[in-house]
């Protein structure tokens, strides 16, 4: 008569729905998200841990190695000729660089005259002729117009530098210079503009 209730002090019942439990506090049911892809089974789990770290065929993975090496070089070299900067060298990033290219591509520099005419006074020195004097004061009348030019070329790209940037950044007319030696169709990044069409 005086003994416990033992279906009343009996501990609770364990709730039927297992994923009640994992409610939070603002009472929102616990739901396991999908992967998107079915599980692996035991046996592809275990298969893809059994794959050799070394390839069976090495050389059939060396020549696909260097296929991809190649093709990442030609791509890297594609996007440095069409100007993307990601691609470029250090010293010919940024917008001054680029205005500086398309600058020195837009005209006509005597620069470029020069290695053709350096070539054609060896020549004519190596002939045993009246040729001589007349392949070096060539040479030497390009060598004062490729000077002047130059110099021309250089004080009105940095005026134009200046007055589109409001500085010039250092070694802008050694970039320009040496741009300006190669021939057009050698140059990199490629030309942008056609020769008179000046950059704005």
């Amino acid at each position: 008569m005086f003994g416990r209730n033992k279906k009343t002090e009996a501990d609770p019942e364990p709730a039927e729905n297992p994923a009640a439990e994992a409610d939070d506090a603002h009472g929102r049911r616990g739901v396991t998200e999908s992967k998107g892809r079915p599980t692996p089974s035991r046996r592809q789990q275990e298969a893809a841990r059994h794959q050799p770290l070394v390839p069976k065929d090495r050389k059939a993975a060396k020549v696909n190695e260097r296929q991809a090496r190649r093709e990442d070089r030609l791509y890297a070299q594609r996007r440095m000729a069409s100007g993307d900067e990601r691609y470029l060298p250090q010293r010919d990033r940024g917008a001054q660089r680029a205005f500086i290219r398309d600058w020195v591509d837009a005209r006509f520099c005597m620069a470029e005259m020069l290695m053709p005419i350096a070539i054609l006074a060896l020549v004519f020195m190596l002939i045993p002729t009246g040729l001589q004097e007349i392949g070096m004061a060539a040479f030497y009348a390009l060598l004062v117009m490729v000077v002047l030019d130059s110099l021309l070329m250089v004080t009105g790209l940095k005026r134009a530098v200046r007055n589109k940037f409001g500085t010039v950044q250092s070694g802008s007319g050694f970039y320009a210079l040496t741009r300006s030696i190669n021939w057009r169709s050698t140059r990199m990044p490629r030309p942008r503009v056609r020769r008179g069409q000046r950059p704005s």
